[in-house]
């Protein structure tokens, strides 16, 4: 490599130089994202669902990552926590691959139901928590509405969320996240408290909760006096039964004839 005198190494071969990171592909990257399940990498197939940050996945995916306890999703715990997209099927949409033709990849097989834009990651498309209809942002910017353009359910703009954001969005999406679970778990607790009721009802839910265990102790009473009676008439039926094949049961029974002594008995 030089250095002997028959050749002249170059500032590249002699100093190591830092490589570049690697540039992601951005086609690549787009139909991993919009094409594929966040959870199973599969291709997504409907019912397809998407979570409170916007991903995309297999409803079935969703499902096992429950049951299965897995780690990654710590945000999905439970099929409340995500919201099935009510999508458009894009007619135009072919989905077969040949070797000699070539791929677009922003060909997609759902699209806007308003603007018809395809929904492949070339426009920015959003869907409402309520009603779960995912159409092009630029719907809601150029159309603000009250009322979902697909199914026309009442919605608010508050509850609207990108789908396959940037990292910037994506983190303001968890916190929103955070702030309507911590609202969820007040709720509760002043919907705990209001079936409470005063402190004075209290004592009532102990009271109700001791009664079976006294009832139990009751009937045990009552059934030791109900055998106790029993016994007793069975008693007085023996002995009535012996008065009537012994005239005087108080007085003692003679001796047999063969051993009778008058002096003694």
């Amino acid at each position: 490599m030089g250095g002997d005198g028959g050749s002249i190494p170059t500032r590249g071969e002699l100093v190591k130089q830092k490589k570049e990171p690697e540039k992601k592909n951005r086609d690549q990257d787009m139909v991993g994202r919009w094409q594929h399940c966040a959870i199973s990498g599969h291709k997504l197939v409907k019912p397809i669902v998407s979570c409170a940050l916007g991903r995309l996945y297999n409803k079935e995916a969703v499902i096992n990552h429950i049951l299965e306890r897995a780690s990654g999703k710590s945000h999905i715990k439970k099929l409340s926590d995500v919201v099935e997209l009510r999508l458009t099927d894009n007619k135009s949409f072919k989905n077969e691959i040949k070797a000699d033709l070539y791929i677009d990849h922003y060909n997609a097989p759902y699209m806007c139901p308003v603007l018809g834009l395809e929904m492949s990651g070339r426009y920015r498309f959003v869907y409402n928590w309520a009603c779960g209809c995912a159409v092009s942002e630029r719907v809601t910017i150029e159309i603000p509405s009250s009322t979902c353009h697909k199914c026309g359910k009442e919605i608010s703009a508050e509850d609207n969320i990108i789908i396959n954001g940037t990292e910037e969005e994506t983190s303001t999406l968890m916190t929103r996240l955070k702030r309507r679970k911590e609202q969820q778990k007040a709720d509760r607790k002043q919907n705990k408290a209001a079936k409470g009721g005063d402190g004075e009802q209290k004592p009532s839910k102990a009271k109700k909760l001791e009664d079976p265990a006294t009832s139990s102790d009751t009937v045990v009473k009552k059934q030791k006096t109900a055998e106790d009676a029993s016994k007793g008439s069975k008693y007085e039926e023996r002995d009535s039964y012996k008065k009537l094949f012994h005239k005087n049961s108080t007085k003692k029974d003679k001796a047999h004839w063969v051993t009778f002594n008058p002096y003694y008995n």
